[in-house]
């Protein structure tokens, strides 16, 4: 008996291990990318080794994988250097490899649940340790290194953005975001309101745009015949905020006004310049794209790809805070892989979601998959693992998942 609890904790454990490397990756990040790179590499190919040790495939998923699969190699083939399509080739792999992982351990949602509730609650400790040594002005470990060595304190309106452990604010958002939605719909625990506060506390502490947005369409769109009702708690709530900060809250209006000049009327950004290269695209009929590493991830940008000259691509301001891609994910995905292999690529990963009946369980899954293409749209997130292990990790096991067990 006691030999049967111990494999199945040892099991429990072999099924966390890509957490535990990717999440690791992600504050190593702060201190060595290398060292970071290679535990990322390590549990990408830990999970397909998974998957291959249970022989546990989803034939429709398989199935769309292989149909994806000539337009993927094409694209490595076509491209203007070899490296740079097996290293952005590796990276279109994440969300399939999780997908499939994500079936193999579809019977197991109560380990995913607890790995869920403690990620939350270490991140939200590791927060308030980090407010805590903002506010006494040192320099703390997880602020950016700009081109030019400037050490970068990511805060809007005079706030410093949540980051926890995990570096990004973006992802802590994001994470806190879905965390919510899980805990409200699976958790039926005495801590259940004050996990869901922890999660309203990262999420608006990450002061992530793209976070806020997903959650509130989310909200309209889940609580539509209540919404008056919601739109009024948050109204008045925002109020109470303004008359409390008002100097912070004007600072952050003002952010935001910047944004969307930024992004959207003046398209003064390598976000909105990217989404013009994908236009002139589809313009020009590009059906099978031009090369897998060519554009927009960070393969394009390691090998130096000759397409940013083509189309007198504009970095902006990018180019200050160093970053690797271009940070919009369709433009770079229809751009390499055309309009027929980006269709492609995007049916495989809403395989599991095709010829489902809508329930509550689908519902949810929905939630999940909506609030990763939102953010996809402004990030790479599609193709960053702690955003995968955060999302797409949890379709077979939510759809799977028997609430009375």
């Amino acid at each position: 008996m006691r030999l049967s609890i111990k494999k199945t904790y040892v099991y429990y454990f072999l099924i966390l291990i890509p957490f535990f490397l990717v999440y690791a990756a992600s504050t190593m990040s702060a201190f060595n990318k290398g060292i970071s790179s290679a535990l990322k590499l390590g549990a990408f190919i830990y999970m397909i080794s998974f998957v291959l040790a249970n022989l546990k495939f989803n034939k429709n998923l398989f199935y769309s994988f292989l149909i994806f699969t000539p337009f993927l190699i094409y694209g490595i083939i076509i491209s203007f250097s070899f490296r740079a399509g097996i290293d952005d080739g590796i990276r279109y792999l994440f969300p399939i490899v999780v997908l499939f992982f994500s079936y193999s351990i579809k019977n197991h949602f109560k380990v995913l649940m607890a790995f869920i509730i403690a990620f939350v609650v270490i991140n939200f400790i590791t927060q308030l340790f980090n407010y805590f040594y903002f506010f006494e002005g040192g320099i703390q470990w997880f602020y950016y290194s700009t081109s030019d060595g400037y050490r970068y304190v990511n805060k809007t309106a005079g706030i410093l953005r949540a980051t926890g452990t995990v570096v990004f604010f973006g992802f802590f958002g994001f994470f806190n975001m879905i965390a919510f939605f899980i805990i409200n719909k699976y958790y039926y625990g005495r801590y259940k309101n004050l996990l869901l506060g922890i999660t309203l506390f990262g999420l608006l502490g990450s002061i992530s745009f793209k976070a806020f947005g997903a959650f509130l369409i989310v909200l309209a769109l889940y609580y539509y015949k209540k919404l008056y009702k919601v739109a009024g708690y948050l109204l008045l709530l925002l109020i109470g905020i303004y008359f409390t900060y008002p100097k912070k809250i004007n600072l952050f209006i003002e952010n935001l006004i910047l944004r969307i000049q930024l992004y959207i009327t003046e398209g003064n950004s390598a976000r909105s310049e990217s989404y013009r290269v994908m236009l002139n695209e589809f313009g020009n009929f590009n059906i099978f794209g031009r090369g897998v590493g060519m554009f927009g991830g960070p393969a394009s940008t390691k090998y130096n790809s000759p397409y940013y000259s083509e189309v007198s691509f504009n970095w902006f301001d990018s180019a200050w805070l160093n970053l690797p891609t271009t940070d919009t994910y369709l433009p770079h995905l229809f751009v390499e892989l055309g309009i027929i292999g980006g269709f492609a690529y995007l049916v495989v990963l809403i395989t599991p979601i095709l010829k489902t009946k809508i329930n509550n369980k689908m519902k949810l899954v929905l939630v999940i998959y909506f609030c990763l293409f939102f953010d996809m749209l402004f990030s790479f997130s599609l193709n960053n693992l702690e955003y995968l292990l955060f999302s797409l990790i949890f379709v077979y096991p939510i759809l799977n998942y028997e609430e009375k067990s």
